[in-house]
């Protein structure tokens, strides 16, 4: 699959999730979404050994976390008719105006 823009990524989630009729409320995304956030969370406790008890970075895949949950994110926005592209472009110029870079 080649590289997509947020906006060719938020349409090819809107096809995928049309095609399987996988539409869903918005409370069902959250939670979901907040579930792949612990899954990781559960990946950067492993990748700084908290607690000490793991040692292998085999058992660390935090790529397809942060993967689920970009999904689900443009699945959140597809449902609430947000244009993160655009929504993303306009906040970040407001922080850039808030937060000037530190000469």
């Amino acid at each position: 699959m080649e590289t997509k823009t947020i906006k060719e990524a938020q349409e090819f989630v809107d096809k995928f999730v049309k095609e399987r009729n996988w539409q869903t409320p918005l409370s069902d995304i959250l939670i979901h979404m907040i579930e792949e956030f612990g899954e990781v969370a559960r990946n950067v406790l492993k990748m700084k050994n908290y607690g000490g008890q793991h040692t292998s970075d085999s058992e660390h895949d935090i790529t397809a976390e942060l993967a689920d949950l970009f999904y689900l994110l443009l699945k959140l926005a597809n449902e609430t008719k947000i244009d993160l592209n655009k929504a993303f472009d306009e906040k970040m110029e407001k922080n850039a105006k808030r937060f000037p870079p530190i000469n």
